[in-house]
């Protein structure tokens, strides 16, 4: 029968998934993302420049994450969404467990390594829906598992990380995280401090040419550079978006975070890899410079957290149990993993719009996007920055375009605070929407435009709780 870590890892999978599916299609970026692949997929073509802005329409546009929208837009056609948004919570704790079996291969107990992965899957579990990122963390399990258990009389399955790496900066811009765990590595190899030490030449050459790998992209080398946009002094995204901001206490979000924090103060990493343990306090780190780097970092953390954990009760030698209990308790355990599987195929028929999409309507403007669709489908839309991918997905292909939208990464700083001094009708906000051609305006009924707009003559079309939709002028 499947070992006892095989069987968790089997009911951790369907807990992923199936908390996904059930979630639905809560995430704002995925609906541009989803859109851009299918452009890709008609197209033939990966785009170089923006299609779905009026703001920076046709000008330059890295589309660093083409490879996992195409996988979203082919999963979810071909799938559905809701079987979509199952596998890719299975693959979201994918990442930690490749992780976990690599430390049960080396030997440490099965106990210290579940308790660690659930850790880190208590991290990525909010966070687990149909995103590119989804891809970063699986390969960052990939990249720390093949690390754990290389060694030199293996020394030539090194080379399959270039390969690795090209698939990454293809897939998603985390790629930089990876190669700077690999970086991690090579210096500790460098120093005599990790298996491949003796064939430090060999790895620190692997290093320089999986830095070269990345650049095997659409973008080509420039590509490499493109990830420190997020880094920039003073960035938009640094400043105003939720998830590039510090991890609140307050967030039962980050509740997981704390936890893997605390074993890895309590345990104080004993044991542990040296290499290993730095990746891990790196990951910490970045993790309490913005909620992003969460679920990367437990993932990081799991060996420090498994190894520290495993020190406070070192094995001792037990009676091995009879055939007959050995086999019941593997029993029992392969019954709760059925059991989460057969949850699986029970829930995930009843999950609304399981072949279509489960938008959440107290979420997105569903029913004034309707209205939009009806009386100017084409406008320039001034939405909700969350809300701007969402009218890319319905209005794209009627001619519609946003003002911004979750890719703050490729938007002028100025596109984006001038984004801000129109909702929240700063002085001359009028001045600046007719600048930019604003048609309609799409905010949730508090923004202060919403009042400004309605008094500066503009044409209420649909107002509900959610949001309300305003014309520059009356539909006829």
């Amino acid at each position: 029968m499947p070992s006892p870590y095989a069987l968790y890892a089997m009911a951790a999978i369907g807990v992923m998934g199936i908390v996904s599916a059930v979630r639905g299609l809560v995430d704002s970026d995925y609906y541009w993302h989803v859109t851009t692949g299918r452009l890709i997929v008609e197209s033939g073509r990966v785009p170089t420049t923006d299609p779905f802005s009026f703001t920076w329409l046709g000008q330059p546009w890295t589309a660093h994450e083409w490879l996992g929208e195409v996988l979203i837009y082919l999963g979810v056609t071909g799938l559905g969404a809701g079987l979509a948004a199952f596998l890719f919570g299975a693959v979201a704790a994918g990442g930690p467990l490749l992780v976990g079996a690599a430390l049960r291969r080396i030997g440490l107990r099965t106990g210290p390594v579940v308790l660690g992965v659930s850790l880190a899957l208590v991290v990525l579990l909010p966070y687990a829906t149909i995103r590119p990122q989804v891809l970063s963390w699986l390969l960052l399990g990939g990249l720390l598992s093949g690390l754990i258990l290389l060694r030199p009389e293996h020394g030539r399955w090194a080379w399959l990380l270039p390969p690795l790496f090209v698939l990454w900066a293809n897939l998603h811009g985390l790629y930089v995280i990876g190669l700077g765990v690999f970086a991690v590595y090579a210096i500790f190899a460098a120093i005599g401090r990790t298996p491949m030490s003796s064939r430090r030449i060999a790895v620190l050459l692997l290093l320089a040419v999986s830095v070269l790998a990345t650049m095997l992209t659409p973008a080509g080398p420039a590509g490499l550079l493109y990830p420190l946009r997020y880094v920039e002094p003073g960035d938009w995204g640094l400043r105003h978006i939720a998830e590039w901001q510090m991890p609140s206490v307050t967030d039962a979000r980050n509740l997981g975070l704390g936890l893997v924090i605390l074993a890895l103060v309590l345990t104080r990493m004993r044991g542990t890899p040296a290499w290993l343990a730095t990746v891990g306090v790196l990951g910490m780190l970045g993790a309490l410079l913005a909620v992003r780097n969460g679920p990367l970092a437990a993932i990081a953390a799991v060996p420090a957290m498994t190894h520290g954990l495993a020190s406070i009760r070192p094995a001792r030698p037990r009676r091995p149990p009879s055939p007959s209990m050995a086999r019941g308790r593997r029993i029992m355990e392969a019954g709760l993993a059925a059991l989460v599987v057969v949850a699986a195929v029970v829930i995930l028929p009843g999950v609304e719009g399981l072949s279509g999409d489960r938008v959440i309507p107290q979420r997105f403007p569903v029913a004034a996007t309707d209205a939009l669709g009806q009386v100017a489908p084409a406008a320039n839309t001034l939405a909700e920055y969350e809300w701007g991918g969402y009218l890319i997905y319905r209005l794209h292909d009627a001619g519609g375009h946003v003002f911004v939208d979750g890719r703050n990464d490729m938007y002028d700083q100025q596109i984006l605070d001038d984004y801000l001094r129109i909702r929240n009708a700063t002085p001359g906000w009028e001045e600046l929407a007719d600048s930019y051609d604003v048609e309609a305006i799409l905010l949730p009924p508090g923004a202060a435009v919403v009042n400004a707009a309605a008094e500066a003559g503009w044409c209420e079309v649909h107002r509900d709780p959610v949001a309300v939709l305003l014309l520059r002028s009356c539909p006829a």
